[in-house]
């Protein structure tokens, strides 16, 4: 609900604007705001090597650690992908393109949300043979597997801003439905919540079930678990996407209502994130529910007598 309060308000201040406006011969819309929320899929993240080290400044593996080199990135999605966004739109050339059937517009986006986690994962483990047991069933023998097992997770998470423009192309704006597409260019800023680095040593007891069973090996002993916390600079990105949004109006007599809009976009396009060391870019797609108010000119009613 937080998300449409300032819009709620600019649609009652708006409320006295289109009363002048419907004494006027010339109705064209010169303005739209727009405010949205949505979900948006994970951007894919990925870190160099040299990218994890810029990060984590300081960061050592335990000599007693026998670490696998070749870790590998994992995005998570379990993060937030929703989003909010709002957008103030510019009709061009609003007398040559009065009463026609389609119209075009320059739009300016504000939006703030997704999260986005991707995590480093390194590990080893060594496994030996602690005991050898006999089956109950078949009489088969098995073994008990002793494997000590050490890893290194890095983790990295974010939430994003973004500051957008584009171009509109409207069909049929003066009808109930209407169809509206285009192309935006979003610039992404994203300040690091969470840059965390967690070294972890840790026995199991494979084959049996450890809580009852006595192993005939003593476990070695572990290290304790480390957990450093880092800050880190502002992640960059860019999405050029292409929406496809279909709208329709509240109401077809109502002067008030009839310019306000409940509106269903789809967004396709690709995104791009500049982090430490690397590029990465991924197919981006997100949904988006809008309301939005259509403007008419509202300078005309401030201007002299004479020059009405």
């Amino acid at each position: 609900m937080k998300t449409f309060i300032p819009f709620l308000f600019l649609l009652v201040t708006g409320v006295s604007f289109s009363q002048k406006q419907d004494s006027l011969k010339t109705k064209t819309i010169s303005y739209v705001f727009k405010a949205g929320t949505g979900a948006i899929n994970p951007n894919k993240i990925a870190f160099s090597e040299k990218g994890w080290d810029q990060l984590t400044p300081g960061f050592q593996v335990p000599d007693s650690f026998g670490v696998n080199a070749n870790g590998a990135d994992y995005l998570s999605r379990k993060t937030d992908d929703g989003y909010t966004l709002f957008s103030f739109s510019f009709v061009n050339n609003t007398k040559k393109w009065a009463g026609k059937k389609f119209r075009f517009s320059t739009t300016i986006h504000f939006g703030y949300g997704s999260e986005a986690q991707v995590s480093g994962y390194w590990y080893h483990e060594n496994k030996t043979v602690i005991d050898t047991l006999n089956s109950s069933q078949t009489g088969s023998p098995y073994y008990v597997i002793g494997n000590r097992r050490q890893d290194i997770q890095k983790y990295y998470h974010v939430k994003s801003t973004m500051i957008g423009i584009g171009e509109r192309f409207a069909l049929r704006p003066d009808r109930i439905f209407q169809f509206e597409t285009g192309l935006d260019v979003y610039f992404l800023f994203a300040k690091p919540m969470v840059v965390q680095s967690q070294i972890r040593d840790n026995y199991y007891i494979e084959g049996v079930n450890e809580n009852n069973y006595q192993s005939p090996v003593p476990a070695p002993d572990l290290n304790e678990t480390q957990t450093a916390d880092y800050t880190a600079k502002m992640a960059k990105g860019l999405l050029i996407s292409v929406p496809l949004d279909i709208s329709f109006a509240l109401s077809k007599k109502n002067q008030f209502f009839k310019r306000v809009r409940l509106g269903f976009e789809m967004n396709h396009g690709i995104a791009f994130q500049f982090t430490p060391g690397k590029t990465s870019y991924n197919y981006s797609r997100s949904g988006l529910v809008s309301l939005r108010y259509e403007f008419f000119e509202f300078r005309r009613p401030f201007q002299p007598k004479s020059q009405k």
